[in-house]
């Protein structure tokens, strides 16, 4: 029987690519939500600070399930939590086009997107690792790079129907395009190389067979590693570090339109501005991983942190057009990298294995530190009336997280080499080869 040849393109690179397409879809719409602040306030009369709300609970709804959709993803698959996601995305986009009251956007925007942004960051990510032994950076990478992408075109593209018709029409298009694009790509969607009997990418050189397990020793497994990953230091640190990052940077993404348009700057110039640093972080966001896989992730990470809190000084004399740009391209380079390398340290510091709830944790710190930079802006300005405080405050924040990575573990080694000498017996199996790193 003539044997058929085997495909030269890895199905995880297909993976990456269905999943870069999903993040350009629906991953972006609520880093593209300063865009629609003023148009909000100028035609409904809403206070910024009840509209950032809307913000601020789709951060905290996403940091409260991230933990949950983490196991889901390890317990379920990630496809399965993408196509709940994707309902989401739906159902969140339709009801705040037909928004007319503000606790309406917290509800829509604030709830529904919410649980779409942790499903797509969770899932995706989570998969990633599954379908890549060797160049998870690269991986990582891409998915990071349509992170950036994303919402440099879906500012625009909501600008430009700000421009032409209105905020409404705006969520109605997204909703449709982009809720029916996603769900047709999750039908090609699949958790692990082994839904297709497939070796994850880079798995061709010796493997060590593990036992076959009941789901009532996989639960067990999953139960004990997870309690191992979340005795450790690092685990916990991490997720303080991401609630430092966020909330850095998410003051800048929701505030820099009122921040230029107050200064002067024309509202679509101002949406060019969000635009612009999202755009420039894709780079980084894709350089970073592969840097952090090559070299020591801390430092990589530490010196993005750096790069991201330095920049937002630069907000204190900022007033022409041109200076906001230029400050979009300095801060886009640090703002890219500061959340990129998370899978890379995770891989160093807990090897391969079900790491949903890792990453769903860390995610939960990240939103907490959206939701509190997205608020925050807000209530100091109907305070202070500038932002100056939320200014320092976000520089402040990035240049703790910087410290506080360079005080974790090294990433030599992984830190939960015995956790399968607390699994019964019957529990065990051998580790899987190539998790040294």
């Amino acid at each position: 029987m003539k044997l058929l040849p085997r495909p030269k393109v890895h199905y995880a690179w297909v993976l990456i690519g269905l999943s870069v397409l999903l993040y350009l879809g629906g991953g972006s719409i609520t880093q593209a939500f300063g865009v629609v602040v003023l148009p909000l306030q100028d035609e409904m009369g809403w206070s910024q600070g009840s509209i950032t709300l809307a913000y601020a609970i789709s951060s905290i709804v996403s940091a409260a399930l991230s933990p949950l959709i983490g196991m889901a993803t390890d317990r379920y698959g990630g496809r399965s939590v993408l196509f709940f996601g994707v309902a989401c995305f739906f159902i969140g986009t339709a009801l705040s086009a037909s928004a007319t009251e503000v606790w309406h956007l917290w509800i829509s925007y604030g709830v529904f997107l919410g649980i779409t942004q942790s499903s797509l960051n969770i899932a995706l990510i989570t998969t990633a690792t599954y379908w890549f032994r060797e160049k998870l950076g690269v991986g990582v990478g891409l998915l990071q790079f349509a992170q950036g992408i994303g919402p440099a075109g879906t500012t625009l593209l909501i600008g430009v129907l700000l421009a032409t018709y209105d905020w409404r029409m705006a969520f109605w298009s997204l909703g449709i395009g982009c809720g029916a694009s996603m769900g047709l790509i999750v039908l090609f969607f699949r958790s692990k190389p082994s839904d297709m009997g497939l070796e994850p990418y880079g798995g061709a050189g010796p493997v060590v067979h593990r036992k076959t397990f009941s789901r009532e020793i996989l639960k067990i497994r999953d139960q004990v590693r997870a309690t191992s990953i979340q005795s450790t230091s690092a685990f916990w640190r991490l997720v303080f570090v991401h609630y430092l990052g966020c909330l850095s940077h998410a003051i800048v993404i929701v505030y820099i339109i009122p921040i230029a348009v107050l200064a002067g700057v024309g509202p679509l110039a101002a949406a060019g501005v969000l635009s612009t640093l999202a755009l420039v972080s894709s780079l980084t966001r894709f350089l970073t991983p592969v840097l952090a896989d090559f070299f020591e992730p801390r430092g990589t990470m530490a010196i993005m942190y750096v790069l991201q809190g330095l920049p937002v000084l630069m907000l204190f004399w900022t007033n022409d057009t041109w200076t906001f740009y230029l400050f979009a391209v300095i801060f886009g380079i640090g703002y890219g990298g500061e959340g990129s390398a998370f899978p890379i340290i995770n891989r160093r510091y807990y090897g391969e294995g079900s790491l949903g709830r890792s990453f769903g944790w860390q995610l939960s710190g990240a939103m907490l530190g959206m939701a509190s930079g997205g608020w925050i802006g807000g209530v100091l300005f109907g305070f202070f009336g500038d932002y100056s405080l939320t200014i320092a405050l976000s520089v402040a924040t990035s240049l703790a997280g910087a410290v506080l990575i360079m005080s974790m573990d090294r990433t030599d080694r992984i830190l939960i080499l015995g956790w399968e000498e607390k699994l019964p017996e019957e529990a065990r199996s051998m580790p899987v080869a190539g998790t040294s790193r």
